[in-house]
């Protein structure tokens, strides 16, 4: 082959990423927001993020908005996390005057299924989906999603130390 065919091959090559590129742009453009989050799995029932915590790939993530005095919903979108446990969703519509949450529909993981639903710790995390609060641009994130294992791990003990972290007294019968 010579030399103008192959800068004719490249320059092809080139051209058609750019338009890869570019529908992919003009996806999320069509939408008023890009929402992105994370699930992971918590083997210390501690209710926030250690490094024994794990991604989850394949978790059904859902977002819901609803009408705050009827609950009427108003729009639900779903997604899956990828590999490293993060997951986007395009989003329609400004839903200012609405509550908007992410939750937890399925975890792929057989050892890691439990919804927390104690104390602080919340199934869900509420998000801002409106350009009318002083947020600009229309990327959104939600706060981190948890699965909690039914029992806790063994090394936990040794991370919570390390972390100079007291957890509650019941907790540390467990631990």
């Amino acid at each position: 082959m010579g030399k103008s065919t192959i800068m004719f091959i490249a320059s092809a090559i080139c051209l058609f990423s750019l338009l890869g590129i570019t529908q992919a742009t003009e996806e999320a453009d069509n939408y008023q927001f890009v929402l992105t989050g994370m699930v992971y799995c918590d083997p210390c029932r501690a209710a926030f993020k250690t490094n024994l915590s794990e991604p989850i790939a394949d978790v059904r993530v859902g977002m819901q908005c609803r009408h705050p005095e009827t609950e009427k919903v108003t729009i639900t979108v779903t997604a899956s996390t990828n590999s490293t446990g993060y997951y986007h969703m395009l989003i329609e519509g400004d839903h200012e005057n609405e509550i908007c949450e992410t939750f937890l529909i399925h975890s792929p993981r057989e050892d890691c299924l439990e919804v927390p639903k104690e104390g602080f710790a919340r199934e869900s995390s509420r998000v801002t989906l409106t350009n009318h609060n002083g947020i600009a641009g229309k990327y959104r994130e939600s706060n981190p999603l948890f699965f909690l294992t039914k029992e806790v791990a063994p090394e936990c003990a040794k991370e919570f130390r390390e972390m100079e972290y007291l957890p509650e007294l019941k907790d540390i019968n467990q631990a």
